[in-house]
């Protein structure tokens, strides 16, 4: 597998074979390209549907890292949410989305 690293802004091309590492000039590197290619992570920001005129939809995202396999499940979750109190920044819309122990939070206050 063929991929660039994004743990800083060398962007180093890398391959991997095998569980090994080449093209890689640090350790972070190759913990990254190890952990993308057994059990790639991801933070998701999107937005949830609000009651309010003022703010139609609500930005969110992730407060940690979701395995890349349950994205769909947990957007369905975040499509299915429609917020009705205010809510401040960094206030937990959902709890422990797609069987993580990963909240979604607002990233922005409604006023």
């Amino acid at each position: 597998m063929e991929l660039v690293c994004i743990v800083c802004p060398k962007g180093c091309r890398m391959t991997v074979e095998n569980g090994v590492v080449k093209g890689n000039t640090c350790k972070k590197g190759e913990a990254f390209a190890l952990a993308e290619t057994t059990c790639p992570m991801r933070t998701v920001c999107s937005t949830v549907a609000t009651v309010f005129d003022s703010m139609p939809v609500l930005p969110v995202r992730t407060d940690g890292e979701i395995p890349k396999a349950k994205i769909g499940e947990l957007m369905k979750a975040v499509n299915a949410v429609t917020v009705t109190e205010k809510l401040r920044r960094g206030d937990v819309v959902l709890s422990s989305v797609a069987g993580t122990d990963v909240n979604l939070i607002a990233t922005a206050t409604i006023y």
